[in-house]
C-alpha cells in the first residue's frame, strides 16, 4: 500500500513538473524574451533620444563641428584633392630629382582600381608606374620621402635590376596608388 502510494506520489511530482516545465518552456520564456527585447529599444531610443536633445546645444554641437574638422584633416592627409592630382607628376618628380634619382619617367596603370578587397565607394584609386635609376640609398631616400608625403602615396611593389657596367646603377621600377574624391560623389 506504501509503495502504491508512493508510486502515486513520484507520478503526479513527474506529471507537475512536466506540466510547470511545459507552462515555463510555452508561456514564460517567450514573454520574457520579448520583455527583453522592449528594453533593449527602449535602451537604444533613449540613448538616441539623448543624443538629439544635446544636438541643440552649443557644447555639443561646437564637438561635432571640433570632430569634423579633425576628421577632414585625416581625409585630407590619405586623399589628393582634384587640384594636387593634377601636380602629381610634378610632385613626385620633384621628390626624385631631390634625391639624386636619373631617368625619372611615370604613367598612369589602367585597370580596375580597388583595394583589395574593399570596395571603394566615395574614394577613388590611381595606380601609377614609376621608372628610375640610381644608386640604393638615394632610392630608400625617395620611397621614404614618397610615403611621407602628404597626401599619402602608397607603395605597392617594387623591382630592381642591376645595371650594365660598373658606373650604370641600378634601375628601378615601382608601382604606387594614390587616393583622390571618385566623380560624381
Amino acid at each position: 500500500m506504501a509503495v502504491r502510494a508512493a508510486v502515486r506520489f513520484g507520478i503526479a511530482w513527474g506529471l507537475g513538473l512536466a506540466a510547470l516545465a511545459g507552462f515555463h518552456l510555452g508561456y514564460v520564456l517567450p514573454r520574457e524574451r520579448a520583455l527583453a527585447a522592449c528594453r533593449d529599444e527602449t535602451k537604444t531610443r533613449t540613448v538616441r533620444l539623448e543624443v538629439l536633445m544635446n544636438a541643440k546645444s552649443p557644447r555639443q554641437q561646437e564637438q561635432l563641428r571640433t570632430r569634423q574638422e579633425e576628421l577632414e584633416q585625416q581625409y585630407a592627409a590619405f586623399v589628393f584633392r582634384n587640384e594636387e592630382l593634377s601636380r602629381l607628376d610634378f610632385a613626385i618628380r620633384e621628390i626624385a630629382d631631390k634625391n639624386g634619382l636619373a631617368d625619372f619617367s611615370g604613367r598612369p596603370l589602367s585597370g580596375p582600381a580597388s583595394a583589395g578587397s574593399t570596395k571603394l565607394q566615395r574614394i577613388a584609386q590611381r595606380d601609377l608606374s614609376l621608372s628610375f635609376t640610381g644608386d640604393f640609398p638615394s632610392f630608400l631616400h625617395f620611397v621614404n620621402e614618397l610615403e611621407r608625403h602628404q597626401p599619402v602615396v602608397f607603395v605597392n611593389q617594387f623591382t630592381l635590376r642591376g645595371g650594365l657596367g660598373k658606373t650604370a646603377g641600378l634601375s628601378y621600377d615601382m608601382d604606387c596608388t594614390v587616393l583622390y574624391p571618385a566623380p560624381g560623389k
